[in-house]
């Protein structure tokens, strides 16, 4: 079985304008993924979520690393998209850790906060 383990390692926060916390939650999200190391049994990612307002009057920005521990089929399975529609798993994952935390921050700052299934969405 897979084992993913998240650890955030910065945060940023920015309001340019003030916006209303009770509007419609609408965020872009823009992320980076990339291979720190890798070994037989795991595999760690470097990661950055920019999580954006359409008119980028807020942005919340989360970096860290993702440790993924498995036999090498579980991690390949974790980090490849299952279609072009949906992120991989890792992604989804690390998005599901972290959402408490950007939730606080958006809440925090008084926009409102992105939505929990923001990554489940399908076009």
């Amino acid at each position: 079985m897979l084992e993913v383990a998240v650890l955030l390692e910065r945060i940023d926060a920015t309001k340019t304008e003030k916006i209303n916390e009770n509007s419609p939650s609408n965020f872009n999200l823009n992320v980076s993924l990339s291979e720190k190391t890798r070994s037989a049994e795991a595999l760690v990612l470097n990661f950055q979520l920019d999580l954006t307002t359409p008119q980028s009057t807020a942005k919340i920005t989360l970096a860290g690393n993702a440790t993924l521990k498995g036999t090498k089929d579980e991690i390949q399975g974790g980090i490849t998209a299952p279609d072009d529609n949906r992120p991989p798993q890792v992604l989804i994952t690390i998005y599901e850790r972290l959402y408490g935390t950007v939730y606080l921050i958006a809440s925090a700052m008084k926009v409102p906060p992105p939505l929990p299934n923001l990554l489940k969405k399908a076009p």
